[in-house]
């Protein structure tokens, strides 16, 4: 990490999140191992200091939302969690949450579980190596951080979610966020927060969904 280190640290003052040593610690590595296999594995399209604001800093910026709602036995699935984001960094903040990182690609779930060890997160994080269609547990909050829109993902993230359950998912412009709630407003409620990421310019918000009548 390095040289982006203090990008990092300035960022997560910025949120207001304390972190301890072993848990800054925790962030080096894995930032460590993205960075050794990042080009082999294509698991990010950004690098260095791109990578602690785009990937890191974002997956940290609701953190307080999600604070809010959770206790120590609240579960969280990573749902399509790739590089392992955002849950790998939720998982370093919210030390004491089970967390399940799900992924279908053999690749990245042998990464997430190297990286898994590597921050010696095994204590509490899962990776489950399943296409989300096959997943029997069910979840209290569901997190969802890609391009696809939620019309087309709500139904699978619906399915191993519990009942009460949140969907935390992570979007950009509010506008086309809007777009993508319409079509789903006769079953779930949602609340969409703006986002201010330390150091990025692009337009982030958040978005937390429940079923109607839970």
């Amino acid at each position: 990490m390095k040289g982006n280190l203090t990008t990092f640290l300035e960022g997560v003052g910025q949120l207001g999140i304390e972190l301890s040593p072993t848990q800054i610690g925790q962030f080096k590595s894995y930032y460590d191992e993205v960075a050794l296999f990042n080009r082999r594995l294509k698991l990010v399209g950004a690098e260095g200091g791109d990578f602690v604001v785009k990937h890191l800093l974002d997956a940290l910026t609701p953190l307080n939302f999600f604070k809010e709602i959770i206790d120590n036995n609240t579960t969280f699935c990573d749902a399509g969690s790739g590089a392992g984001l955002p849950g790998i960094p939720l998982a370093i903040a919210l030390n004491a949450n089970p967390f399940f990182l799900l992924e279908r690609s053999g690749r990245r779930a042998g990464f997430l579980r190297n990286a898994v060890a590597m921050t010696q997160l095994t204590h509490h994080v899962e990776v489950l190596e399943q296409d989300i269609e096959d997943v029997t547990q069910q979840f209290d909050i569901v997190t969802f951080r890609a391009f696809l829109p939620l019309e087309k993902v709500i139904g699978n993230l619906d399915q191993i979610l519990k009942p009460g359950g949140v969907i935390g998912a992570y979007k950009g412009k509010r506008e086309v966020l809007e777009e993508e709630l319409a079509p789903l407003s006769t079953f779930w409620e949602s609340e969409i927060y703006q986002l201010k990421v330390p150091f990025l310019e692009s337009e982030r918000t958040f978005c937390l969904l429940r079923r109607r009548g839970e």
